[in-house]
């Protein structure tokens, strides 16, 4: 059998590709080519780099690093199943040293590369971090609750919801979708954020988790560029009532155990279930709550009626026996005494 020389080298060969051996094949392509020296734009607050115009959020400062290398890093068109390791090391403050290596193929022959590029960074604080810095905010989100005071809990789950809400927008690239500030009041909790749409954003999610509404009030600050710039207050407020009270709803007497878009309960009246849309009913009344009720004695119990002992007045007031009861003569129960009259509690 007649050997094979490549005619570029003169070596002997049993592959041709584009009609020289793999060697010279080879040695004529660059799998790879970066710039010995990159410079990075990185924000010192929230770690952030500066890419074709605008701020992009990274999870670390190693990754920032690696995306910079990556957006000046060139990679042969003919290469196929290309496998690419970049490794950062820190030198100082502002320095990094990266090292690259590829693994690919070419017209089927197998290919590897490495080079070394060094990151300079320029720290410079972002747009984001400046505004924040400086107090900036387009919106005010006021938290309170209809003729009462929100409870510790609510606001907690509020402030909760509202920086979930911010963090979603931020992730899609709202990068001024921020909470500049949150001042808790006697009254319910202000939210100052960075962009108008964050702050409708936040009361819709406030009102899907608890009912309620809100307004919105703009105020005239300024001008730029010629056009008017406006603050907008988000009033926004839960609904009245919460777990424990006592309502009258549509003449029903119910216990609240929760009051979001629906009000659930119980109808303390013939103890079943409840639960409507709050926006459905016309006549909604808060009568008392369940920390308001009494102990009393169950003097009789006749089947579809109860004979309860008041225990201010000692009459014997007969009621409808609710279906949860389960005392028997004699034991003490708990009654709530309303302007609708006496009611056993579950």
């Amino acid at each position: 059998m007649s050997k094979l020389f490549c005619p570029k080298c003169g070596n002997e060969t049993g592959i041709f590709y584009d009609n020289v051996c793999e060697q010279c094949f080879i040695g004529n392509k660059k799998l790879i080519e970066c710039p010995r020296v990159v410079y990075a734009r990185i924000c010192p607050g929230c770690g952030s780099f500066f890419k074709k115009g605008k701020w992009l959020q990274e999870g670390d400062e190693n990754e920032a690093i690696v995306h910079c290398v990556k957006d000046n890093l060139k990679l042969n068109k003919e290469a196929q199943d290309i496998e690419l390791e970049l490794s950062p090391k820190q030198l100082d403050h502002s320095r990094y040293q990266v090292h690259m290596e590829a693994k690919a193929k070419i017209s089927g022959a197998q290919i590897n590369a490495a080079q070394d590029a060094q990151v300079r960074i320029n720290w410079e604080t972002c747009e984001t971090c400046s505004r924040v810095s400086g107090g900036y905010f387009e919106g005010i989100v006021q938290i309170r609750a209809d003729r009462r005071i929100p409870t510790a809990d609510e606001i907690k789950k509020c402030l909760d919801i509202a920086g979930d809400v911010a963090s979603r927008a931020q992730e899609k690239g709202d990068r001024l979708a921020f909470i500049a500030k949150t001042v808790e009041l006697d009254e319910g909790v202000d939210l100052y954020v960075g962009l108008m749409k964050l702050g409708k954003q936040i009361c819709r999610a406030i009102i899907d988790a608890f009912g309620g509404r809100f307004t919105e009030s703009p105020k005239l600050v300024g001008q730029k560029n010629g056009e008017d710039l406006y603050r907008i207050t988000f009033a926004l407020r839960l609904p009245e009532f919460v777990r424990g009270d006592i309502i009258n709803a549509d003449g029903k007497v119910i216990e609240v155990q929760s009051c979001g878009k629906h009000v659930s309960g119980i109808d303390i009246e013939t103890g079943r279930r409840f639960m409507e849309n709050f926006e459905n009913l016309m006549d909604v009344k808060k009568l008392g709550r369940r920390d308001d009720a009494v102990q009393a004695v169950l003097v009789a119990d006749e089947g579809r009626t109860i004979q309860v002992l008041d225990p201010e007045t000692y009459d014997t007031v007969t009621l409808k026996r609710p279906e949860f009861l389960s005392a028997e003569p004699g034991d003490e129960i708990k009654i709530i005494k309303t302007d609708k009259g006496l009611y056993v509690l579950p």
